[in-house]
């Protein structure tokens, strides 16, 4: 079962572009860039949305540049939900997925934000214990 990516649909209705456009304008941008490679089309743009799909680099970054300067707010490849993540699958029983999708939506958020906005303050303190001294990696 794939997720949408909400943060993306509402960044492109904010700039006010539908999928060929958004294409069209990933394509120029990668051009002009020197990313003589990269042809997005309106479906590939679709399965971003309605799929939850993430397209490979550089293209998050050169979508990111674009929302930000037609935009005149920063945006993130992580900010458009097209950044590398994890998923945590979480079985909850009838009850439990009802009043999940319940407070979420009185939240105004899709389920998964909600769930990430709770998750991170109890997660924060384990962070620093995860992560190698000296932005060394760990073996």
């Amino acid at each position: 079962m794939s997720t949408p990516n909400y943060p993306l649909a509402v960044a492109l209705a904010s700039v006010g572009w539908g999928n060929s456009e958004t294409a069209r304008r990933i394509n120029a941008h990668a051009h002009q860039q020197g990313h003589h490679g990269i042809a997005v089309d309106r479906s590939r743009v679709g399965r971003w949305i309605r799929h939850g799909e993430k397209p490979r680099p550089p293209v998050p970054a050169l979508l990111a540049e674009l929302l930000t300067q037609h935009l005149d707010k920063p945006y993130t490849p992580a900010a458009l939900s097209l950044a590398p993540g994890h998923r945590v699958h979480l079985h909850l029983d009838a009850a439990e997925h009802e009043a999940l999708m319940a407070v979420a939506a009185a939240a105004n958020m899709p389920v998964e934000e909600y769930v990430r906005s709770l998750l991170r303050p109890l997660l924060a303190p384990h962070q620093e214990m995860t992560r190698p001294p000296f932005g060394g990696t760990r073996p």
